[in-house]
């Protein structure tokens, strides 16, 4: 009954701090899987439309999974990133991480069971043996912090659980051991505000203090149980700088404007760029220093992206970029811009089929003893992106000055200009990894 459980909720807030552009923005070995853990009772309900093949993935291919080599973590997080966008778009400018919310969430499965842990599977591709996203979930956070000094790309969890509540032991562990997830008891019930400020602060703590109020006044309530949270820090250089003489202003033509457009700053560059296109699109890749990430921006041939966005699938982004070289200089021009995104996820991640999840049928049974009933309360996730020519003042004293390209008259120049809304996407190249992902429609700064 329910009247004889302890009823408490989950926080999830998924902070993402992006400066893009030259900003002022113990593994296991391989895991064995028994034929008889994957039929399970978990498993025999899962609903038909997850043995179905969706745009570029098998689903039942990612949660069906045997081994850690049969997981490709990269794509299952990149079919949610452009399943989470589709549901995002209804923002005239868009930045979200995908990457963070996947992984923050990815915590949480790890205390699921039943029902609730298949719709969140079929939701994210995560695969139902919890040991194989433990063991690609650490390698791929692993990858990811072990950048050099061209760049500074950090990714940190934590779980802030309310003084004396009860978690189960292996749960925390797990956490801490394949998620980094550290956990701190604090006082929700007798100091709440106390407590929004102790978590705003390490939120603050982990970009730089760019973000200080991810936790809004009220969120803490006396059922607040456990608040999850993630945050994604990136700093970078643009490997090609562009120069700041040659930014002007120029119109930018969005679909819902005026047919006269709006003057915003472009900047521009021209260099050997790897570029590509299709009957549909053109795309380019503008990489970081140390070449470990890189910006591709994908440029609609009609000035209609929300036309374009419903029906640019994983599979047309891996088709577009599969056309790309770096044979021809390309003429770039570029607004810069900043967005700012802070977005509560609940009701859409409820319309992508988490459900049970989200109240009284939740099964959390493997985070806290089976006498709590436990469910999430709010997923809150904030995104930031500052797209520049150049970084901050340090780090221009030690920048590589880009160099132009000198062409001669007979070669061939291609021409890539971002005059109308298109979308951005921010992919770490060692791991094919999407961490971020969003769209410009009126470029601001």
């Amino acid at each position: 009954m329910i009247d004889k459980k302890f009823i408490q909720t989950v926080s999830f807030c998924l902070f993402v701090f992006l400066c893009i552009g030259c900003i002022e923005n113990d593994t296991s070995s391989e895991i064995e899987l028994s034929t008889n853990s994957m039929e399970s009772d978990n498993v025999n309900s899962i609903p038909p439309a997850m043995h179905t093949e969706t745009d570029s993935i098998d689903k039942a291919t990612m949660i069906y999974a045997y081994s850690a080599d049969d997981y490709d973590i990269a794509t299952a997080n990149n079919a949610f990133a452009f399943d989470m966008y589709l549901n995002l778009t209804k923002e005239e400018n868009l930045v979200f991480s995908p990457y963070s919310i996947f992984t923050a969430m990815a915590v949480c499965y790890d205390g699921a069971e039943g029902a609730t842990q298949e719709e969140i599977a079929y939701v994210f591709n995560y695969p139902l043996s919890k040991p194989i996203l433990e063991k690609t979930s650490k390698d791929m956070m692993d990858t990811i912090n072990s950048n050099d000094d061209s760049y500074d790309l950090k990714t940190a969890n934590a779980l802030w659980v309310r003084k004396e509540y009860p978690l189960n032991q292996q749960f925390v562990q797990n956490s801490k051991k394949y998620y980094e997830g550290n956990v701190t008891n604090i006082d929700f019930r007798g100091k709440p505000e106390e407590s929004r400020t102790i978590i705003n602060e390490w939120v603050a703590s982990k970009t730089n203090d760019k973000i200080k109020y991810l936790i809004p006044e009220n969120l803490i309530t006396i059922d607040t149980a456990i608040i999850i949270t993630n945050a994604v820090y990136f700093k970078g250089k643009w490997m090609n700088e562009f120069d700041t003489t040659n930014t002007e202003k120029r119109i930018f033509y969005n679909s819902s404007s005026s047919k006269d457009g709006t003057p915003v700053d472009m900047m521009y560059i021209q260099e050997y760029f790897s570029y590509g296109e299709s009957k549909n699109a053109k795309i380019v890749e503008l990489p970081y220093k140390g070449n470990d990430l890189c910006m591709y921006i994908v440029l609609p041939e009609e000035n209609d992206i929300g036309e374009f966005e419903d029906s640019f699938t994983l599979s047309e982004y891996t088709r577009l970029k599969s056309s790309m070289n770096s044979q021809y200089p390309v003429q770039t021009w570029l607004p810069k811009f900043k967005i700012d995104t802070k977005t509560e996820l609940p009701e859409t991640l409820q319309d992508m089929g988490i459900v049970d999840a989200f109240g009284i049928r939740a099964n959390f049974s493997e985070m806290v003893p089976e006498d709590y009933m436990l469910w999430l309360d709010d997923v809150i996730h904030q995104a930031f992106i500052d797209v520049q020519e150049k970084g901050t003042e340090a780090a221009a004293a030690t920048a590589i000055e880009a160099v132009d390209c000198a062409v001669v008259p007979s070669e061939k120049v291609l021409e890539f200009k971002a005059d109308h809304p298109f979308l951005f996407i921010i992919e770490d190249k060692r791991t094919g990894c999407i961490l971020f992902m969003g769209k410009v429609e009126e470029p601001e700064y």
